[in-house]
């Protein structure tokens, strides 16, 4: 059969539809973990809160709550802050809760990253965050401070799966079938050993705060997302894998405008001491700075 006779059949027909709703969830994934990344390795600012409360993540949280009921919870969260006036009391009391949860100088309710969860020992640097690392350095990256913070740490792991998640969606807007099957594989072998293993722990953990501005109900989304994520990755690369030589297309974003602007002004969202949970390509000199 000829390529023009598949992209002119039913089948065909039908996989662009699934393609381009394919690529729209593509496209909130990066914009999430972009955002959980954000928020999880420094204390909010104004621009990342705009960023929080603006349309996107709610519509993003929205496209994975259908069988979920924390990511509807999620998405109704944010739509009542974001309808809220007192923006500047909302930012304060975020970035207290930030600091008491993540930095003290009191007693931290929870370790933010994988090993202790799995080991039950609270160390930094233990055998799964070398197994981080190893993954990450399979792709060409490590973190920007390497030997300084635990590779493991849930601000990388969302920074990575928001890297991977763009790597999946340039494959599908390539209309490359095999490297999108093999990459939303990777990434849910990934989502499976380091995110589905430990989150919901650590948002046992954080329920234990003694306030519930932002974080226990950020990081309980958090680990909702990487649960739904990890079966979404299954069925769309069960998906991709059955296409059997039927061109694979997308939209290249041309109806996805409004959410490609949310994220390119996220990406220029840099909430200070956030450079300390960033990933650069290996061997690069941490002194250079970020990309």
């Amino acid at each position: 059969m000829s390529a023009q006779t598949q992209l002119a059949s039913p089948a065909a027909d039908e996989a662009r539809e699934r393609a381009a709703a394919l690529e729209e969830l593509l496209l909130a994934r990066v914009y999430l973990y972009e955002l959980f990344h954000k928020l999880m390795g420094a204390a909010p600012d104004a621009d990342v809160l705009e960023a929080l409360l603006g349309q996107a993540p709610a519509e993003g949280a929205g496209l994975y709550a259908e069988d979920d009921a924390t990511m509807r919870g999620f998405a109704a969260f944010l739509e009542a802050l974001a309808a809220r006036e007192d923006r500047a009391a909302l930012l304060d009391a975020a970035r207290d809760e930030y600091t008491r949860l993540f930095v003290g100088p009191g007693a931290l309710p929870a370790p933010t990253w994988e090993s202790p969860y799995l080991t039950k020992e609270p160390t930094l640097f233990q055998e799964n965050t070398l197994a981080v690392r190893a993954a990450y350095r399979a792709h060409g990256v490590e973190p920007k401070r390497l030997q300084r913070v635990p590779d493991d740490h849930v601000a990388l792991l969302c920074a990575f799966m928001a890297e991977r998640a763009r790597a999946a969606l340039t494959a599908l807007r390539a209309g490359d079938v095999a490297a999108l099957a093999a990459e939303l594989r990777d990434e849910l072998a990934f989502v499976r050993a380091h995110l589905t293993s430990w989150l919901e722990a650590f948002a046992q953990s954080e329920r234990r705060s003694q306030t519930a501005v932002l974080y226990p109900q950020l990081i309980e989304a958090l680990a909702a997302f990487a649960a739904v994520d990890a079966t979404f990755l299954t069925e769309a690369a069960f998906w991709v894998e059955s296409l059997d030589g039927l061109a694979l297309e997308a939209s290249e974003g041309a109806s996805l405008a409004d959410f490609e602007h949310a994220l390119a002004g996220l990406a220029s969202v840099r909430p200070f001491g956030s450079e300390d949970y960033e990933l650069v390509p290996c061997g690069r000199d941490a002194s250079l700075g970020a990309a």
